[in-house]
């Protein structure tokens, strides 16, 4: 009789071995694709990543060359006071970038955006540097940053940033011709 339980005992162990180890398999399968699942997660963020940097350092190249002009619109103006360290008078202005001015851009793109109504305007994918020209071309000529938004696609904070741009020009170029 006692042979008997422990040969039964000893059967369950068995079943019950080969089911925990069915079921470690089964964890360690399940944390495989947990850990691709993850790695697909990082590349993905890892290129959004890369793209919103790549807006990032365009809008400060934008922030430089605004900076650059209001140097050089101080530095020919004699009648404005230099609003800047008296050291850093003798500090060299950095070469300009290859952008073209903000007034040509106004000439030269703006009337051909004009031209599409905002209501009937598609959001169309083109090269960052076209797409910035473009806002900051439109917030040259007035238009809002919600517009700017819904005609060109940029996000609201890089609309509000070149409609704010366009502003200081206008209030800075007002302030010149008085």
């Amino acid at each position: 009789m006692g042979f008997d339980v422990t040969r039964a005992l000893g059967q369950i162990w068995l079943h019950l071995h080969d089911a925990s180890v069915t079921a470690l398999a089964a964890a360690v399968v399940t944390l495989g694709v947990v850990i691709l699942m993850e790695l697909r997660s990082v590349m993905r963020l890892r290129h959004v990543m890369d793209h919103q940097l790549s807006r990032v350092f365009e809008q400060l190249d934008l922030l430089r060359f605004e900076t650059q002009q209001l140097l050089e619109g101080q530095q020919s103006s004699p009648t404005h006071a230099p609003a800047f360290a008296p050291g850093a008078a003798s500090v060299p202005a950095p070469s300009a970038p290859a952008l073209t001015s903000p007034s040509t851009l106004t000439v030269s793109v703006a009337p051909a955006l004009k031209a599409v109504p905002a209501a009937t305007s598609a959001v169309t994918p083109m090269a960052p540097g076209a797409l910035y020209q473009n806002a900051a071309a439109l917030a040259a000529s007035g238009a809002s940053s919600r517009e700017i938004t819904e005609r060109l696609g940029l996000a609201a904070g890089e609309a509000r940033l070149l409609s704010s741009l366009a502003q200081a020009r206008a209030r800075r170029n007002e302030v010149a011709s008085a």
